[in-house]
């Protein structure tokens, strides 16, 4: 199958790793498809597979990040390497430290600010996201994960997405806010991300360098004309 996915402001991301999970949802309901079933779904980036779960869920193979930061694309210097780690970037008069990771489309991880590890009640997302949004760092614009820390293996997470603004879940952001919090020694790489809009298990194969996403996909209404 080929996925296309469209923002509300009329823009096309590359990716949606919840709409890849309901689109799988969608298909396996046609097909009458059993647990086991994988999906071979193109998208602009990239191949991804999704496979149905004995319990609904849909684990999707999210392929390997992409860490160098040029191809996020973002203009901040490199911390280790190719790759932007924990880079100071100042927005609104705060200091926040800034990861890259691509997983086909570009998203900015931030897991401390002015010095302090961020809070999330404390994080006026509004103000901020379209700051980040737009920031000149990000030449094509990016997606911004806020992200605390409960423990290594379990994070709460709220994301600014590019060309949609604040949304209660990011497949891909979820994805990357392991990746990110692996590479600042917060995470683990198999970690829990609690989003506004539920919870979804990211794990990020040392072996493989491959990133799995386990998470629901329900099916909600049908309409017509």
């Amino acid at each position: 199958f080929t996925m296309r996915i469209y923002n509300s402001d009329g823009s096309e991301p590359e990716m949606c790793g919840n709409g890849i999970r309901c689109l799988a949802r969608f298909v396996a309901d046609v097909d009458g498809a059993e647990a086991g079933q994988e999906y071979k779904i193109d998208t602009l980036a990239g191949l991804i597979r999704p496979i149905m779960q004995a319990d609904g869920q849909v684990r999707v193979d999210m392929g390997e990040p992409i860490l160098e930061g040029k191809q996020m694309p973002t203009t901040l210097e490199p911390t280790q390497g190719s790759t932007v780690v924990a880079r100071e970037l100042e927005v609104d008069g705060k200091t926040w430290t800034v990861s890259t990771v691509s997983m086909g489309n570009p998203h900015a991880l931030v897991y401390t600010v002015d010095g302090r590890p961020i809070q999330l009640d404390d994080v006026d997302l509004f103000r901020v996201g379209p700051m980040f949004e737009s920031h000149p760092v990000f030449p094509a614009k990016t997606n911004t994960e806020f992200v605390e820390v409960l423990s290594p293996g379990h994070v709460r997470m709220m994301v600014w997405e590019r060309g949609a603004g604040r949304t209660l879940a990011c497949g891909t952001g979820a994805c990357a806010t392991v990746v990110a919090g692996v590479l600042e020694g917060k995470t683990d790489r198999q970690c829990r991300v609690d989003l506004p809009g539920g919870p979804l298990f990211i794990e990020w194969d040392e072996g493989t360098n491959k990133i799995f996403m386990t998470g629901p996909a329900e099916f909600v209404f049908s309409g017509g004309l």
